[in-house]
This record gives structure tokens, C-alpha cells and sequence, in this order.
């Protein structure tokens, strides 16, 4: 679910930059937790501080802080007099913020940015905890005994992070946060929202709860929970807001007939409400269109049947008539390494290659849904499957797919 880039420091400045009002002449810490020295200036990997709270204490606002990976057995607190600051680990998985039994990071400001760091603890209250506003917390991982983030704040957001082997995933007050593009596995409760105003939660995976995926409490209002998938939890969702807005959610224990439309024929019954528009793979929400444009054609679901050999076979084939597909194929049957190539048409009998991926290898962690897009050139098209090694029987491979033009 969640892919992490190796961000070069001029990308980072720019997603920073989209974050926070612009500013020239931010200063710039390096952190080196084996190298440095709290005595240095800090101001060069060569003069790196040893601590990041150190770093902190130093810093001004409008600060950026590189740190290199390594362990830190640190108590990090930005203080409410300085904001607009930016921790940034040097790789996923890197940096390790250890609290033991305090919390890692403590975020008493606005528009600070904490950017690949991982975070862990053993305070019930979590590894991190934010108190300010407009705070961004991204690609960083979390594990620990409790929980992952406690938000107070209002127009936070947390993405493409991911809470493994932990207790309690997100729990949110505030409100206008945001949380995407995220994988929980937490072992009791992934993500909760209390007491707060226009919440979104999307694109996120959410799975293996012991009691539930998904908590929203009566005094939050107009959540939005759209386009999650919802895997091995306890109980998926629940809900005790009289005004929440769910929708186009996947769910692995809901019967997920096909009305021909990528939609379930039956809504998704949860406590205190309903998904009436639950999709029929993981990932489907994908199928049912595409940069918010207007779907035109009927969309069409089936099933391939794949044989039991190692031989190349075509899955499905496009004319030029059609634009932009949008095609989901739902692998969970496939018991081994599968290639999957796609092909353009090149003349009236040959086609060339113009991808090949390896499923799972190319594809995230726990994924069971492949998602392929076309961007039409008026040319025609098609998907091959290889298996890579004899499934020991044929496979069934339910597919569905849509187009943006003309059919």
C-alpha cells in the first residue's frame, strides 16, 4: 500500500514548500546520532549536532533538519514558540525515534513537517503525539506497544505512513485532518475519530484489528470515509455519527456481487450504518473512473480462466475505438510469481511490449488487485498473464474494466 520514494533533498524542499507558506532563506541542521557532537555549529554534515532535540533548541523557526539514520533514544518536543519546522530522515526506515516509555515526538506548534522518520514507544499516550495545526506527518513508519498518533490539532494530515504491530494506529480530535494513502495492521484498533468537523480518511489500507477497523464516535461530524480497503478486521467499521459520508469502500467478508458497474449489488452494513456503494475488488474504486472525468461507457466485469501451464496468454485486448482504460484484476486466487506484460499494436499483426511487471514482486505488500491504466493513442491494446511456475490447477481471475471515451 505504501510506496516510499528516496526523496533527494531539492524534492523535499519542494514538498515542504507546498506545505507551508513559502519563505526565503529557511537554515538548514544536520543531525548525526554516531558522528556528531552537541558542541558543533551543526550547520554541515562535517559539524552535525548529536541529538535532535538539540537541533530543535537551536533552531528557529523556518528550519529544516536532516538527520542520519541511525537510533536516537530521544524525547523530541517542538515547543509552541517555534514552528514551521522540518525533521527529515535520511532513509524509510532509518531513523529510528526510540521513546521508551515516554512519548518520541511531542508537536506543540503549527506547520511543521516530519518526513521518514520511525517513530516507536512504550507511552499508552503515543509515539507521537501533535497539538498544533496545520502539522504534516509523511513516510514515516510506526511500531510500539499502544498507539501510533494522538492529534489535537485542526488541518493535519497524515500520509503514506505505515503502523505495523501496534496497538492503536491514529487516534484524531480536531478538525479538517486528513489521513491517505496509509497501511495499518494495528493487533486492536486501527484509526479513530472523535469530536471533530470534516475528517477524511482514503485510500488507506486497513487490516488485521482485533476489534476494529474503523471507530467514528457521535461527536465527530461529516466524516468522510471513501475508498479504503477493509481486510481481516474483527468488525470493519464503527459508527455512531448521524452524519457521516461512506462510500465506495472494499470489504473482504461482504458478498461483493457485481451490479455491472464495479458496485456491489447490496450496500455494506456496518454498526450504525451503511456503505451503499462498496466496490467489488480492492483497489475497485479505481475501475469506476479517472481524474474526475465524466465515465461514458458501461463498465464490464468477468472472469479469466488461467490455464495450468508457464505459457504466455492473452488476458484481455482493446480495439483503437476505445480511450483511457482503466483495468483492475483481482490475483488473490494466484498461488504463484506471475509476469504480467501489456502490448501496443504496432502494425496489423504485431505488438510491442511497452511494460513488464511481476506480481508480487512489483507490487505492494498484501496486494491482490492489479490496477493497469491505458492511455489511449489510438492504437490496440492488451494484458498478458505468465505464471512463472505451474499453478497446480487452473486459476480464476476475476477481472472488471472501464473506458473514458468512446466505445
Amino acid at each position: 500500500m505504501v510506496r516510499i520514494p528516496e526523496h533527494t533533498e531539492l524534492e523535499i524542499d519542494s514538498v515542504i514548500s507546498r506545505q507551508n507558506v513559502a519563505k526565503e532563506g529557511w537554515t538548514t541542521y544536520y543531525v548525526d546520532g554516531e558522528n556528531g557532537n552537541d558542541a558543533n555549529n551543526g550547520l554541515r554534515w562535517e559539524t552535525a549536532f548529536k541529538t535532535i532535540q538539540h537541533a530543535v533548541d537551536v533552531a528557529e523557526s523556518w528550519a529544516k533538519i536532516y538527520i542520519r539514520d541511525g537510533t536516537y533514544y530521544e524525547n523530541v518536543a517542538i515547543p509552541s514558540s517555534k514552528s514551521s519546522l522540518a525533521l527529515i530522515g535520511e532513509s524509510w526506515k532509518g531513523v529510528v525515534v526510540d521513546g521508551e516509555d515516554e512519548c518520541a515526538i511531542r508537536i506543540l506548534s503549527d506547520s511543521n513537517t516530519l518526513h521518514r522518520l520511525f517513530i516507536k514507544s512504550e507511552f499508552v499516550s503515543g509515539n507521537l503525539v501533535v497539538y498544533g495545526n496545520r502539522n504534516h506527518i509523511e513516510y514515516c513508519y510506526f511500531e510500539g506497544e499502544w498507539l501510533g498518533v494522538y492529534g489535537y490539532g485542526d488541518s493535519c494530515t497524515v500520509r503514506d505512513c505505515e503502523f505495523d504491530n501496534i496497538r492503536w494506529g491514529i487516534y484524531f480530535e480536531g478538525n479538517y485532518n486528513e489521513i491517505s494513502n496509509c497501511k495499518l495492521s494495528p493487533t486492536h484498533r486501527g484509526i479513530e475519530i472523535h469530536s471533530s468537523e470534516d475528517v477524511k480518511v482514503h485510500d488507506c489500507l486497513i487490516s488485521g484489528a482485533s476489534e476494529k477497523g474503523v471507530i467514528v464516535t457521535s461527536d465527530a461530524h461529516h466524516p468522510f470515509i471513501y475508498h479504503n480497503n477493509f481486510i481481516s478486521n474483527n468488525e470493519q467499521i464503527e459508527n455512531s455519527s448521524t452524519d457521516a459520508i461512506i462510500y465506495e469502500n472494499y470489504y473482504d467478508d461482504h458478498t461483493n456481487i457485481d451490479n455491472g458497474f464495479g458496485i456491489a449489488t447490496e450496500p455494506y452494513v456496518f454498526t450504525g450504518g451503511s456503505d451503499p456503494r462498496p466496490v467489488i475488488c480492492r483497489n475497485g474504486w479505481l475501475v469506476l473512473g479517472h481524474g474526475g472525468n465524466t465515465i461514458k461507457s458501461v463498465p464490464v466485469a468477468g472472469t479469466y480462466t488461467h490455464p495450468n501451464d508457464t505459457t504466455e496468454h492473452d488476458v484481455l485486448e482493446f480495439s483503437a475505438a476505445t480511450q483511457d482504460i482503466h483495468i483492475s484484476l483481482d490475483v488473490s486466487a494466484l498461488t504463484q510469481p506471475m509476469e504480467i506484460r501489456e502490448y501496443e499494436k504496432i502494425d496489423g499483426t504485431n505488438y510491442r511490449q511497452i511494460s513488464l511487471k511481476t506480481y508480487p514482486d512489483d507490487f505492494d505488500t498484501g496486494t491482490d488487485a492489479i490496477t493497469i491504466y491505458f492511455k489511449q493513442k489510438n492504437k490496440e491494446y492488451k494484458v498478458t498473464l505468465k505464471s512463472t511456475a505451474a499453478e497446480g490447477a487452473s486459476r480464476d481471475i476475476p477481472y472488471v474494466y472501464r473506458t473514458d471515451g468512446k466505445v
